[in-house]
């Protein structure tokens, strides 16, 4: 069964929030190379998702936190409930890099967060098109609340 593209990206944010060592030049690179793809053409997830895991598995650090979120995503089957998805409020304020006022880029957000939009992959792609994606996604609130849910759910 394929990985479905919304488990894989927020298992991605989830470890990159969590990951402690930065990523070298080249990673966030290919990184923000993936985001800008993901960005002009996410039904293209197959080739988009091969570039993606290259870059986690040659990051034995990000591989594991990688894998660890995936498991418990998997674990709750994509039964995220509605609160813990991002608001349109909290990506505008949080996703500025460097206090500079850069424009949240709005493409697949649909309003309020529900299961059917995809504030996931919105998000995702507003961190990876950022320079340092780690750095981003460490102020990403909406995670915070994420990983606690994962937590408890997992255990």
């Amino acid at each position: 069964m394929a990985e479905s593209p919304r488990t894989t990206l927020l298992a991605l944010l989830l470890a990159l929030k969590q990951l402690e060592t930065p990523l070298t030049t080249d990673e966030r690179a290919k990184l923000k190379t993936k985001g800008q793809q993901l960005a002009l053409d996410p039904d293209d997830w197959d080739y988009i998702q091969e570039g993606l895991m290259a870059v986690i598995q040659q990051n034995p650090s990000l591989d594991r936190l990688f894998q660890t979120a995936k498991l418990q995503l998997q674990a709750i089957d994509g039964n995220i409930p509605i609160e813990l998805l991002p608001t349109r409020e909290e990506k505008e304020a949080e996703l500025f890099v460097d206090d500079k006022r850069e424009p949240v880029s709005r493409g697949y957000f649909e309003g309020e967060p529900d299961r059917e939009s995809d504030e996931i992959l919105n998000t995702a792609i507003n961190v990876l098109t950022k320079e340092d994606s780690a750095k981003t996604a460490k102020k990403l609130s909406f995670l915070q609340r994420m990983q606690k849910y994962l937590q408890k759910s997992n255990s």
